[in-house]
């Protein structure tokens, strides 16, 4: 009993330390950007969690890489947090009842995150005010960042399936 409850803590930890390792990364300057591009990497590591841990673990998550978001955003503070517990509870409940665990799933969680976040940002933070060239906002930095962040997916969604199978053996006694 004291060793399962270790090794939960130790597991939670660990993913926490690993948000906040994502975090420091894709805000560092220069680092992973291309074209003026940079992945959003605790995105798709938060979709990750909540596809293997389900939708409470996964809410809390989503909402702690979304608020380690909004602390580098221009958009309200918050925004990323909420939307990011609810992409990650839906994508929790999903892969429950609906879907499969997998690359595949992760893909399409996250292209949907990230289109969607990216589509409320663009219509609230620039079009809705009318802005002459917004378009060029849309074009040339919230979908290359976007599909940049897709693409980095599988890379991170293979680095929590391991961590989460090693915690599985452990707790299971395998």
């Amino acid at each position: 009993m004291k060793r399962t409850r270790y090794l939960l803590i130790l597991k939670y930890t660990l993913y926490a330390v690993l948000l906040l390792l994502l975090y420091v990364l894709q805000t560092t300057p220069g680092l992973f950007e291309i074209a003026g591009a940079k992945p959003m990497l605790v995105v798709p590591a938060a979709l990750s969690i909540a596809m293997l841990e389900g939708e409470f673990v996964g809410g809390l998550y989503g909402a702690l890489a979304g608020l380690l978001c909004d602390l580098g955003a221009s958009v309200l503070f918050g925004f990323n947090g909420l939307l990011l517990a609810v992409f990650c509870i839906g994508a929790g409940l999903l892969v429950i009842y609906l879907m499969h665990c997998d690359v595949r799933g992760a893909l399409l969680f996250v292209a949907t995150t990230m289109l969607v976040r990216g589509g409320i940002e663009y219509l609230f933070s620039y079009r809705m005010w009318g802005y002459e060239g917004v378009w060029k906002v849309l074009v040339f930095h919230i979908l290359p960042m976007s599909l940049y962040t897709v693409l980095v997916t599988p890379l991170l969604f293979w680095l929590i399936r391991w961590l989460y199978r090693l915690f599985q053996k452990k707790l299971t006694g395998e």
